[in-house]
């Protein structure tokens, strides 16, 4: 006893060993009971079967409702990131990947101080400087002014408030690549991007809205052969500067004899809705089994009393 009791004085109670005990107190204690009662007044093996029915019937509905609108906690599965394929130095070098090649040359679009001089309202918006993606969220009608409709080739500028993920996964693989050792070696430029699902801007007007209700069940029901997504994120090293004790880092200004660095990123879809569909796929074909089982068993049940009334009955 005294040994079985030092056992448990032991044990680590961390949060794997309180989970256990948690799903299996709650298995034995709202699930037993259930088929407690139904096993009193119905049987032991009928009890079972109802108390099973009941069980995958409840976990298909709420499997079902994993399925439609995964949990933020339980099963789902991955969710769709950016995944770099190519860092590419802008220094004459060719890209591995052709819908690069279709990208404008840093070097050809308008520079900072040529923006400035057209429109100097950017100076004090922008005090430490913007990138073409700053323009794209806060000053769309600057950018098209500058950048007019049909001169990207297909790519387009990603606004700053919406490249924060593919912005992410290009310092991990520029610091990975050993391109840099920090993220405070460069600074953050434009970032583009170049096909993905068709958007419903460029498809239909606001005001028909007969082809957007068309746009969203054409998206709705495309399951297979996804255009590609890509990114391309651009940075470029800044000049270092010795930060003073007591005072703010100071504000990374770009080197402009170092070539820019283009991180190329592919869109993975992921898989969210897959293991939520597993276990509905799961449940449901355990509730058809043992509510088939019930069923025969049923079957069989009237099958009997039939025959035993007609023996009545002969006799």
């Amino acid at each position: 006893m005294l040994a079985t009791i030092n056992l448990f004085a032991g044990l680590a109670w961390n949060p794997g060993v309180r989970g256990i005990l948690v799903v299996a107190v709650g298995v034995a204690v709202l699930m037993g009971s259930v088929y407690i009662i139904l096993a009193t007044n119905t049987g032991a093996r009928l009890g079972m079967l109802l108390s099973l029915a009941g069980l995958f019937g409840f976990m298909t509905i709420l499997t079902f409702f994993w399925w439609l609108s995964p949990p933020a906690i339980g099963p789902r599965g991955n969710n769709p990131s950016w995944q770099p394929v190519e860092v590419w130095i802008n220094d004459g070098s060719t890209p591995e990947t052709d819908e690069v090649l279709k990208l404008v040359n840093p070097d050809d679009l308008p520079t900072q101080a040529e923006v400035e001089a057209q429109f100097p309202e950017l100076v004090d918006e922008y005090p430490n400087g913007w990138s073409f993606s700053d323009l794209q969220a806060n000053n769309p009608e600057v950018l098209d002014t500058i950048i007019p409709d049909g001169s990207l080739n297909g790519w387009r500028v990603t606004a700053a408030s919406s490249a924060g993920e593919a912005q992410a996964a290009a310092d991990t693989a520029l610091i990975d690549n050993q391109i840099f050792t920090a993220n405070t070696e460069y600074k953050k430029l434009t970032v583009w991007e170049f096909g993905g699902k068709p958007r419903r801007t460029d498809a239909c007007d606001d005001s028909d809205m007969l082809c957007r209700a068309k746009f969203r069940v054409e998206r709705l029901l495309t399951f297979w052969d996804h255009p590609t997504h890509y990114a391309v994120v651009q940075v470029q090293p800044v000049i270092p500067q010795e930060a003073k004790v007591g005072e703010a880092p100071p504000v990374p200004v770009v080197d402009p004899d170092q070539p820019v660095v283009s991180v190329v990123l592919v869109r993975e879809l992921g898989d969210v809705r897959l293991i939520p569909f597993l276990y509905f796929v799961i449940s449901l074909s355990l509730f058809i089994i043992f509510a088939w089982v019930l069923h025969n068993r049923d079957k069989t049940l009237m099958k009997n009393k039939a025959m035993a009334e007609a023996t009545t009955e002969g006799d």
